[in-house]
């Protein structure tokens, strides 16, 4: 009895199991791959050109893990957003910096990792669902940029040698030269008279050296002068407070002599009014008492007798008894 077997039914039940096995299998290598690393996010600032989605990540050279997703980053489209998934023990520190490398000549690239020094680790920032790995520029990035720079840098100065160069600049420098030529000319025919001016200015700046010596003496002299007179002039400041402190005392001395001669003339007046007038009285009172005392002398002389019995009587007049 021929059996009836349908071999396109077998070949695609076949081919989907394999699938379904390969799928599997890879689903299987995935999870456990991701099991074993941490996710971080980088953004690219530079072209990304030769990076593609399971392209290594590389830390010093060592192979540390592999780029899950490129994408354009939806809020800023100046930056490439590529996640990678790197092994749990690789030390990505805050002062870690992913950069672009080339790999070989295949045109393909590989993501770099440099740095790791700091202890501190690497923390997502607020909005972030991974850490961010600070991303540098390629050293072919910047070359490009320095021959960008370099090519427009050369571009002026070509437009600028373009316009130094123009038909009319290049008629001004010609005549610029003849006229050069006929100064050097009429230099050459006076060179002598001109030899001659120099040694004259040697001559009058050696005068003038001298003249400048001279001008510093008469300036130290004037300094001198200057230092006398104000010496002078303290020593006359001086001398005429002197006499104007003399002025003061001799005005002082002329009011108390006019006081003198007021109270002078007031005790003249009041001697002549009542000391002379009983001095005068005085006088004729001595004269008279001196007189008596000569007499009373006198008598004594005559009669010591007198000074026991008295004084002597005079003899009775005419008609008087004894």
């Amino acid at each position: 009895m021929e059996s009836k077997v349908n071999y396109t039914a077998v070949g695609a039940f076949v081919v989907l199991l394999g699938i379904a096995l390969a799928g599997a299998l890879w689903w299987l290598g995935h999870a456990r791959q991701r099991d074993n690393t941490t996710p971080f996010l980088i953004y690219a600032t530079d072209n990304v050109n030769g990076l593609k989605q399971s392209s290594d990540v590389l830390y010093r050279g060592v192979r540390v893990g592999r780029v899950a997703s490129i994408m354009i980053d939806p809020k800023d489209p100046a930056l490439v957003r590529i996640e990678v998934d790197i092994e749990r023990d690789v030390p990505v520190r805050a002062d870690t910096v992913a950069q672009l490398s080339p790999q070989g000549v295949t045109g393909l690239s590989v993501i770099n990792l440099s740095g790791g020094h700091s202890a501190a680790p690497l923390r997502a920032r607020p909005g972030e669902p991974y850490p961010v790995i600070p991303y540098a520029p390629s050293v072919f990035s910047r070359l490009e940029g320095g021959i960008d720079t370099v090519t427009v840098t050369l571009s002026r100065i070509s437009s600028r040698l373009d316009a130094l160069l123009s038909p009319a600049n290049v008629r001004a420098l010609s005549a610029t030269l003849q006229h050069l030529d006929q100064l050097s000319g009429t230099l050459a025919a006076h060179r002598d008279d001109l030899a001659q001016t120099l040694v004259q200015l040697r001559a009058a700046s050696a005068q003038l050296t001298v003249l400048g010596a001279h001008g510093e003496q008469l300036s130290v002299q004037a300094r001198q002068l200057l230092t006398q007179l104000a010496v002078d002039a303290s020593a006359l400041q001086r001398t005429l407070q002197a006499v104007d402190a003399a002025a003061g005392s001799w005005h002082s001395a002329g009011n108390s002599a006019a006081r003198l001669a007021g109270s002078g003339g007031r005790t003249l007046q009041q001697l002549q009014q009542r000391t002379l007038p009983g001095l005068d009285r005085l006088g004729d009172r001595l004269d008279q008492l001196s007189a008596q005392l000569t007499e009373l002398v006198r008598s004594l002389r005559a009669n010591p007798a007198q000074l026991l019995y008295g004084a002597p009587q005079p003899p009775p007049g005419p008609g008087e008894s004894p």
